[in-house]
């Protein structure tokens, strides 16, 4: 059950990172997926670091908010590294 408590999360916390950094909907499908993964990735790196700095998200909401922001930094960061042409 954890497992897809997680993914739900991820894919919330990637679709809301992508509206933010992007302000709009992605009406692609390889759009959502990658929001998905972005998502996932985004709770993993930020789980990893707020392991290592002595944090924990206690529940569903805080690990939201942690897989949120570090989906925006990761996603901010793949724009400044590769922007996507226009």
């Amino acid at each position: 059950m954890d497992l897809v408590i997680s993914l739900v999360l991820g894919f919330v916390a990637g679709f809301l990172a992508v509206m933010v950094i992007y302000r709009s909907i992605p009406n692609n499908p390889l759009a959502l997926i990658g929001a998905l993964v972005i998502g996932l990735i985004g709770g993993w790196v930020g789980g990893w670091v707020t392991d290592l700095v002595g944090l924990e998200a206690v529940n569903w909401l805080g690990s939201l908010v942690v897989a949120f922001v570090f989906a925006i930094a990761i996603l901010l960061l793949l724009k400044r590294v590769a922007p996507a042409s226009e």
